[in-house]
């Protein structure tokens, strides 16, 4: 591991202030180790900024044609170049395993996919400022009957393992017949067009990009507003890394580059 100097910790601290997307800051948990006064930071790999993601996430994280894609990609590999860093994406890993990884330590400095800020979450990592609002929603096959919630009991409902869909299934479904979960998002799909479930629940931006360019047999019926906010996790050994990322943000709000991200990858 190598220590990495910041030059401007100030500004850091003060990058957890709100940006126009993205709503409010998510606060710190009162056991986040102390921060080095010298403000370094440590990675798993000397000079790069190492990434563990699902790359199942579309338009967020996506494996094409051998090629990793999607907002958070192009926002990791920007947080990256602003700490002088190469970002290196690791091999797909499941979900629910890449918070283990961020806080076991060793295999990745920081962790992406969706990751709603959560308290339960904050519990065992740090999260950067939030850098998406989003809903879940609820995914059927065309023509089905269904159109809400309400018209789920009884009937098996999928959603991938891990997930803020999976527990909002979990809680508000309780009438269901059984809340299956997934590995991955297309397993997810694909039970659904067996006839394995007759409905998902998952993140709204990425029902609609499976749905236009896989799965254009499935519909949303009903966008739920949990008022989600994503965020990179990051180990709580490692406090100055958070606060280096918030900065990076930061000047990319400022630059305009969230902004020309955003219209890529979401047209607004």
């Amino acid at each position: 591991m190598k220590k990495k100097n910041l030059l401007f910790l100030a500004l850091a601290m003060a990058a957890l202030c709100a940006l126009p997307l993205l709503a409010s800051c998510s606060g710190g948990s009162s056991d986040t180790a102390e921060p080095a006064a010298d403000g370094s930071y440590t990675l798993v790999e000397d000079g790069k900024l190492t990434v563990a993601a699902s790359l199942d996430f579309p338009p967020f994280e996506n494996l094409n044609n051998g090629t990793v894609e999607g907002y958070e990609v192009d926002l990791m590999y920007a947080i990256a170049e602003k700490l002088g860093l190469e970002c290196n994406y690791l091999p797909t890993m499941k979900f629910d395993t890449i918070i283990p990884a961020i806080v076991a330590g060793g295999t990745a400095d920081v962790g992406v996919s969706g990751f709603t800020i959560t308290p339960a979450r904050e519990e065992e990592v740090d999260f950067s400022t939030p850098i998406c609002d989003t809903n879940q929603c609820i995914v059927v096959l065309n023509g089905s009957d269904i159109t809400d919630e309400t018209q789920l009991s009884g009937k098996r409902i999928g959603a991938e393992t891990g997930t803020t869909g999976l527990d909002w299934a979990k809680e508000n479904l309780t009438d269901a017949q059984e809340i299956v979960a997934f590995d991955e998002y297309p397993a997810v799909f694909a039970a659904l067009q067996s006839g394995q479930v007759a409905a998902v629940v998952l993140d709204k931006p990425v029902a609609d990009y499976y749905i236009k360019v896989a799965y254009s047999d499935c519909t949303v019926v009903k966008e739920i507003p949990t008022g989600e906010q994503y965020g990179i996790t990051i180990s709580k050994d490692n406090p100055n890394l958070t606060a280096a990322i918030n900065d990076a943000i930061a000047q990319l709000e400022a630059d305009g580059t969230i902004d020309e991200l955003n219209q890529k990858w979401f047209g607004a």
